[in-house]
């Protein structure tokens, strides 16, 4: 058992994305569910349990895996000429649950979106996706958040970012991300998701800003 966590862990380190405090840019990465990836038990049971019943070509996602809290993912999917907001989300650590890690409860919202409302996110994410940059410099970080950022171009391309810093363009990014789960809890299920105003503004801002 012992090994078996330390393989896991020694992938994970790996795998977490360098800070930079220079670089306001996401990272390339291929997907956490890559042939390299995959053969570490974390990630298979991140796709076979948190993600369990969703797309493997949304059109936006949103993945959260941090350090010391619950895995969650949020998704914008395509059904039948519509648009869905996707929430998943853990209610224990896949991490640090040490038995019957594929029986774990997962929260789980479903609600629509509009296409234009979900255009605004997929050109948000897709020009962040075409800027990512690797760090100037490498610094590895041992507690935070890795988030990733996936979008619908052709494969299903993957930028991420490791707890960025706060005010950063990829804090305002990281945020977005998050309306998508405010929007998904603050809507009931069978109704529509309404941006407010000031959502759809900073969401055009930061697609300009972004370089």
């Amino acid at each position: 058992m012992k090994n078996k966590l330390l393989i896991i862990l020694f992938g994970l380190l790996f795998c977490i994305p360098n800070l930079n405090a220079q670089n306001d840019n996401l990272e390339p990465v291929e997907s956490i569910f890559d042939d390299y990836n995959f053969q570490f038990e974390y990630y298979s049971l991140v796709r076979k349990v948190l993600m369990n019943g969703m797309s493997d070509y949304p059109e936006v996602r949103f993945l959260i895996i941090p350090s010391f809290s619950v895995e969650e993912v949020v998704a914008i999917e395509k059904e039948k000429q519509k648009y869905f907001i996707v929430h998943h989300k853990m209610t224990k650590s896949i991490w640090y649950t040490e038995k019957n890690k594929e029986i774990i409860k997962v929260n789980k919202k479903k609600v629509e979106i509009s296409e234009s409302d979900m255009k605004l996110y997929k050109e948000l994410f897709k020009k962040a996706i075409a800027h990512r940059k690797y760090p100037d410099k490498e610094l590895m970080g041992p507690d935070g958040v890795n988030y990733y950022f996936s979008v619908a171009d052709r494969p299903l391309k993957t930028g991420t970012v490791w707890s960025p810093k706060s005010g950063s363009k990829m804090d305002r990014l990281k945020k977005i991300g998050y309306s998508l789960i405010s929007l998904a809890n603050d809507t009931n299920e069978g109704e529509t998701v309404e941006l407010k105003t000031e959502l759809i503004e900073r969401i055009k801002k930061l697609t300009t800003d972004i370089k």
